[in-house]
């Protein structure tokens, strides 16, 4: 009973504030480049992507998106890239270090 106030306390904490606030860096999807494997699907711990038969792709909601690349990192058509840690900017990172070594 404790555990059930407490959670909605925290809703309603939530709601009188107007605005919740996202993790910013979330996965995103090219659709040009998804091959519509669904490996992603089963690997997302959040439920955070599902399958559009239609244009057969991956879809993928920002909104429960957490970020934990899980499903970057799966991906084989390297379709899924994750906001402020693309491939492009972890290549340079390891660039960055090398040139000190």
């Amino acid at each position: 009973m404790a555990q059930a106030g407490a959670a909605a306390a925290e809703a309603l904490a939530l709601i009188d504030k107007g605005y919740v606030e996202l993790e910013p860096n979330t996965a995103y999807i090219q659709d040009e480049l998804c091959s519509g494997c669904k490996t992603c699907i089963p690997l997302c711990p959040f439920s955070a992507i599902t399958f559009d038969a239609k244009e057969e792709v991956a879809v993928l909601n920002g909104a429960l998106c957490k970020g934990c690349g899980t499903c970057v990192a799966a991906c084989p058509s390297g379709a899924l890239q994750q906001n402020l840690f693309t491939d492009e900017q972890i290549l340079q990172e390891v660039r960055g270090v090398l040139a000190y070594v």
